[in-house]
């Protein structure tokens, strides 16, 4: 086990995981006695409550995107900066959008543009927003960084053990009678993978000028998957996710530069894990060829381009 790396991540990835991992620390330093003080209760049932309902708002269409911009813009400039109310909000608003991936994106993937523009725009209001939603976005997905931490027999104490540490989580069912949590299935695992990283494609492509988290960062983190991260199933998912989102803005920045990165992808990274025949990667490789093959990043992903406004909504006489 002594030649195979704890962590696999490259070093400008890491020391910016780093960088914001202490500004998360901190946010939570900040509103750590507030959030479990019950004279602040009906406070915090307030703020989540009013999240909640604008997040939820938030539709696919030009005229709902700039709304709900304002509108949690203007609900959060109600607190004043620096406060611990205004930072609870803003941590609070940052896991709401990623709760959204999870219940929302993997099963509707063209919302992500939508939750993305909302989102870029509320980090350009404000800057701790966006800190603290990538910073969570790592905590909750490790391959956003991208990092990966390669399973070797004897490491760890327990599988459990490093499935917590790749981001599994307690399934939702639980079996009576048990004193660990079971972890939820690999399957499942995957599809929460997938929410995350079509969010975060779709965030990163988004076109706005102030962006605090743009383009230049899908190229940083498709180049270094490819070269940092070892071909399995979590990275593939991850990979294939994100480059249906993010890939057709990468290609239009970056032309044949991104065709170097979608070489080694067809050429190396696919080779690799078709040739260990696991059956349960299959069908991501099989979504990664079929996008390389029809040459899916010359098209713009289904959802980029929303209405103005929801025509249906719109009866005509």
């Amino acid at each position: 086990s002594g030649s195979v790396p704890k962590i696999q991540v490259a070093a400008e990835a890491s020391k910016q995981e780093g960088e914001l991992a202490i500004v998360l620390a901190d946010a939570r330093a900040l509103v750590a006695e507030y959030s479990t003080a019950p004279v602040a209760k009906r406070e915090r049932r307030l703020i989540n409550n009013n999240i909640t309902v604008h997040v939820q708002q938030i539709a696919a269409t030009r005229s709902q995107v700039e709304k709900k911009s304002v509108d949690i813009a203007q609900f959060l400039n109600g607190f004043q900066s620096g406060t611990i109310q205004r930072t609870f909000a803003t941590l609070s608003l940052a896991k709401r959008v990623l709760t959204q991936c999870d219940s929302q994106v993997s099963k509707l993937n063209r919302f992500a543009f939508a939750l993305a523009e909302v989102s870029v725009k509320v980090a350009v209001f404000d800057a701790t927003f966006g800190q603290l939603l990538i910073a969570l976005l790592h905590e909750s997905c490790v391959l956003s960084v991208p990092k990966y931490y390669p399973f070797v027999q004897g490491r760890y104490a327990s599988d459990d053990e490093y499935f917590k540490l790749m981001g599994y989580v307690a399934a939702e069912e639980q079996p009576p009678g048990l004193s660990v949590p079971k972890l939820e299935t690999t399957d499942n695992f995957c599809r929460r993978i997938q929410g995350f990283m079509l969010f975060y494609g779709a965030y990163t492509q988004c076109d706005n000028s102030r962006h605090p988290h743009g383009i230049n960062h899908a190229w940083a983190w498709a180049s270094r998957l490819v070269n940092r991260v070892p071909p399995n199933r979590f990275s593939a998912t991850a990979l294939e996710s994100f480059t249906k989102h993010a890939g057709f803005a990468l290609w239009s920045a970056y032309g044949a530069q991104f065709g170097k990165i979608l070489d080694v992808i067809a050429g190396e990274f696919l080779p690799t894990l078709e040739a260990k025949d696991d059956a349960d990667s299959r069908p991501v490789v099989s979504r990664m060829r079929t996008y390389l093959n029809e040459r899916g990043f010359l098209k713009p992903p289904e959802g980029r381009a929303m209405p103005n406004t929801d025509t249906s909504s719109n009866t005509r006489l």
